[in-house]
């Protein structure tokens, strides 16, 4: 990863303990994080290229190895966010030797916090289905990949909820990080396809709405989450990667 990405990422629980998600004087919290989303967009600056990542809409002629439909964090920046989906992007894309061979596509959505305080963006639940149909139109044949951060995660829940078994059944696997519905099971999905992330500490993945460090470190899990993925796509990736095999005990 480029040291400036790395330097604003190691930065960000800094930057959210130092401001803590606000809450206004009669106890409303719908503008929980607007101080940290404007610091966190003035932050990451001109980094457009890795918090939005768009490869599905803007190539509808190749087909890739693996898909991944990516929803971001409530006040992340772009559409996959710089928290978690740029370091799990990095790790697949490592195992599987460059990231010609991979697709990265994010959902956008509002990504504020009243979509969070409801369970979920509405907006961005139905922006990932359409995704979901769309990418399958295209490369039915290609493992597809859902995950989502935080309320990211949300939206993942309330998509599987709603789509039909021949398309779930048609999902790879699903990755949640810091999930608020850690615990509940994705309607319609295999539980063997599904990897949870939830940190100790984190109180979003207990259902609550307090923002500390354990909420905003999941990056350090981007290895093991791209090992699960790669692992449930199968052997017809063909990946070659000395780190892969290494990490895989081959």
């Amino acid at each position: 990863m480029h040291q400036p990405i790395l330097t604003i990422i190691l930065l960000l629980p800094l930057l959210a303990m130092a401001f803590p998600f606000p809450e206004s004087e009669d106890g409303d919290k719908s503008s929980l994080g607007n101080k940290s989303a404007g610091l966190l967009e003035t932050l990451v600056g001109d980094l457009h290229g890795v918090t939005s990542k768009n490869d599905v809409l803007k190539n509808a002629t190749t087909c890739p190895k693996m898909t991944v439909l990516f929803a971001r964090g409530t006040a992340e920046p772009g559409n996959v966010g710089i928290l978690t989906g740029p370091p799990f992007f990095a790790a697949i894309a490592d195992y599987m030797n460059g990231t010609n061979q991979l697709a990265i596509q994010g959902v956008d959505y509002p990504a504020d916090v009243s979509g969070f305080l409801v369970g979920g963006s509405v907006i961005g639940s139905a922006v990932m289905t359409a995704l979901i149909d769309y990418t399958l139109s295209l490369c039915p044949t290609t493992p597809l990949i859902l995950s989502g951060y935080s309320q990211g995660a949300q939206i993942v829940h309330l998509v599987t909820s709603s789509l039909p078994a021949n398309t779930t059944s048609k999902v790879a696997s699903v990755v949640l990080f810091g999930d608020p519905k850690n615990g509940t099971a994705l309607q319609g999905v295999d539980a063997r396809k599904v990897l949870t992330v939830c940190h100790a500490g984190d109180d979003i993945c207990k259902g609550g709405d307090g923002v500390g460090a354990a909420h905003l470190n999941y990056s350090v899990d981007a290895g093991e989450a791209a090992m699960f993925v790669l692992g449930s796509a199968g052997s017809g990736l063909g990946i070659t990667s000395r780190r892969m095999r290494t990490a895989g005990g081959g």
